[in-house]
């Protein structure tokens, strides 16, 4: 027999199992329900390096009496949570956000929950990029990069992959700038001498596909067929 079959052997069920020796199991978070929808409404500061916004999830419950949910936001400044528009309890410890729930949920009955939020000078997640004494002419920009657990550093959520959702992202930026986000642009609006970019992706996805690129850009516009 072949070395390289050999070492692949074992006496058990003809195949050497994967894990390295003392490997211990590690099972997905308990998931207290689907969450349906998440919706982000932010605004950037590129020169101070800040994020502050909401997000709003939809979450339907996969059971009843549910009193506390624990979501994944790393280095955030979380400034309110609620559900509609009463306000629950939390804790914070700089990387889970514990939620206590005024009213336990009910199965299939889908609530909105809405995290009101800050950050400065996110490490990782959104990373704000410009000029600095290596790169002087370096263009500003912001962009995201979420997987595969990395979307917890700039907005909460439950974040990991087999979490699926549809989202949309409405962010506020100085008018000179462009944002690209996920699925469709929805809409434009401007706000003195910002604008408003309003992205809405139809397709569930995981949170770690949650995208955002900020910058001055060049638009090129084409169509194929009825795209």
């Amino acid at each position: 027999m072949p070395s390289a079959l050999r070492l692949f052997r074992d006496d058990n069920n003809g195949y050497k199992s994967f894990e390295m020796p003392g490997a211990k199991p590690h099972y997905n978070p308990d998931r207290p329900g689907q969450v349906e929808h998440i919706a982000l409404d932010l605004s950037l500061d590129l020169e101070a390096k800040t994020c502050e916004g909401t997000c709003k999830m939809r979450i339907n419950p996969v059971r009843d009496r549910i009193d506390s949910l624990t979501l994944d936001a790393v280095n955030q400044q979380i400034e309110s949570v609620k559900v509609g528009s009463a306000k629950q309890a939390f804790d914070y410890d700089g990387e889970q956000l514990q939620i206590r729930l005024k009213k336990p949920t009910v199965a299939g009955q889908s609530f909105t929950l809405t995290i009101a939020y800050r950050l400065d000078q996110p490490e990782r997640g959104l990373y704000f990029i410009g000029p600095d004494k290596h790169y002087p002419d370096k263009p500003v920009q912001v962009w995201t990069q979420g997987e595969d657990e990395d979307s917890r550093f700039w907005f909460p959520c439950f974040d990991y992959p087999g979490m699926l959702s549809t989202s949309e992202i409405r962010v506020r930026v100085p008018a000179q700038y462009q944002v690209v986000s996920n699925g469709e642009l929805v809409d434009t609006s401007e706000d003195g001498d910002h604008k408003i970019y309003h992205w809405h992706q139809q397709q569930v996805h995981p949170t770690y596909l949650m995208a955002l690129a900020v910058g001055e850009f060049d638009v090129i516009q084409d169509q194929w067929q009825d795209i």
